[in-house]
């Protein structure tokens, strides 16, 4: 990954604007060369006020594992079930679509 991907997504993470971080996660999912950094970034996004930005957090995890073969499932499946009993309908939507495209099961609450 270049030092100049890198640092774009970090400045935009830093930034906050809700449309430049919906972008940053399309980029996340579909460019970023480093996995474990994807998921980290990606964690910090799934916690965000943002309905969309949460969402699509969410199911960026999905499009990653298929890109990278897999993910820290320990790390990832927890914030998904979380995500079930989130208040939007959009988030809840969201991580359920990841957790079957992950082929993870909806009802289990612990890794």
């Amino acid at each position: 990954m270049s030092a100049e991907f890198r640092a774009e997504v970090e400045a935009t993470l830093e930034g906050g604007e809700t449309e430049d971080l919906l972008g940053v996660i399309i980029d996340l999912a579909l460019a970023a060369e480093d996995a474990r950094w994807a998921e980290d970034c990606l964690l910090g996004l799934a916690a965000h006020p943002d309905t969309d930005v949460r969402g699509n957090a969410l199911v960026a995890f999905a499009q990653l594992a298929d890109r990278f073969g897999g993910i820290h499932r320990e790390r990832v499946q927890p914030v998904l079930v979380a995500a079930l009993d989130d208040a939007k309908a959009y988030v809840r939507g969201q991580a359920t679509a990841a957790l079957e495209e992950l082929g993870w099961a909806i009802d289990d609450r612990a890794p």
